[in-house]
């Protein structure tokens, strides 16, 4: 057996629940996968993993003791706070209350709900994605954790803070996002925001590379489930409709595709009166046509669309990506009939 690596360690108190009066000094180091209790010469093994109920007790902003199994473990709010960074999104914590408070329903749809929360640690609001239990089977949650953990660092993906179960829940706590509502707009506002929605296109473009350089299939990729967080940064979600695959699957990658066209068709219908005309800038018709092509071998690949003319107007080196002098006009467009493929009007 090898031994892991300890990645952090620290002195605490322990109580067991038949000696709930009386404390034991011991240590706490954690590794990849495992909690060790240090206690005398004894040395208690626990392993990270869901099948592992936490709660932890919050007040004051600061952590002040975490309960798992027989054991209750005080000590220090920093140590708890590394710890806890350590094990979000690897373990199940009960008691959301104890976290998180001002829960406001933002949205009810099928099985999920979805609320604002407020972070009792940080005083930060955060999105929570409630699914109850008799509606949603636990190892499509688990799937959709492992999915989220995989991506948790791509800046396009919607980042996952918390997983959280109680008798009849799950919640998956998500970073604050918000929704952009392009009915509200006026023709004058989405004609100066075109550099926009060319960033974002490009974001969307660079969310299907990653689903598929990680073999994941995402069979939602709409408006509904793209959003924007506070630097303007696309975030999907909906990993309720995401699946690992086993291998790479040339034509599940080639409907992310298609749905990445449509997304695009979609943006630029709010600039037109005319729903059935729309009207996209420059090489953008090109770029939709290539996304939308029914047949696979026709269908530019992601490497093609992301490298596409069509993205040549704008600085990719700068952030937040600006417009260079040569301001694109609005001189090609594109026709409900003219495509290979129908627009879905669900997205």
């Amino acid at each position: 057996m090898i031994d892991l690596e300890i990645i952090y360690s620290f002195n605490c108190l322990i109580s067991f629940q038949q000696q709930d009066h009386y404390q034991h000094q011991a240590k706490l180091q954690f590794t990849s996968t495992k909690i060790n209790l240090l206690l005398n010469s004894q040395c208690y093994e626990i392993d990270i993993s869901y099948q592992l109920a936490l709660k932890w007790k919050c007040q004051e902003n600061k952590l002040l003791s975490m309960h798992f199994q027989q054991f209750t473990i005080y000590a220090e709010n920093e140590d708890l706070l590394i710890l806890k960074k350590h094990l979000d999104c690897k373990v199940t914590y009960v008691g959301i209350r104890e976290i998180y408070d001002n829960v406001i329903l933002i949205q009810q749809t099928g099985n999920a709900k979805t609320c604002t929360l407020k972070s009792k640690i940080d005083d930060k609001n955060y999105i929570c994605k409630c699914y109850k239990k008799q509606e949603f089977e636990k190892c499509r949650i688990y799937e959709q954790l492992m999915i989220l953990r995989k991506l948790n660092e791509f800046k396009n993906v919607a980042r996952i803070i918390d997983f959280f179960e109680s008798s009849n829940s799950y919640y998956i706590i998500f970073e604050q996002m918000n929704r952009i509502h392009y009915h509200n707009l006026s023709h004058e506002d989405i004609q100066s925001m075109m550099f926009v929605y060319q960033i974002k296109q490009q974001d969307i473009l660079c969310c299907v590379k990653v689903l598929i350089s990680n073999k994941i299939y995402h069979s939602q990729i709409n408006l509904c489930n793209i959003l924007m967080d506070k630097d303007m940064n696309c975030k999907l979600i909906g990993f309720e409709n995401a699946e690992l695959l086993n291998e790479e699957n040339d034509v599940l990658n080639s409907l992310m595709l298609t749905m990445a066209g449509n997304v695009m068709i979609k943006l630029y219908q709010y600039n037109s009166s005319n729903k059935d005309l729309i009207c996209i800038p420059d090489y953008g018709n090109s770029l939709v046509q290539g996304l939308l092509q029914s047949k696979q071998d026709q269908q530019i690949n992601i490497e093609q669309a992301l490298s596409h003319e069509y993205f040549d107007y704008f600085d990719n080196n700068s952030s937040p990506m600006m417009q260079q002098q040569i301001i694109p006009k609005l001189k090609s467009f594109i026709t409900q009939q003219s495509l290979q493929s129908p627009i879905d009007s669900n997205i």
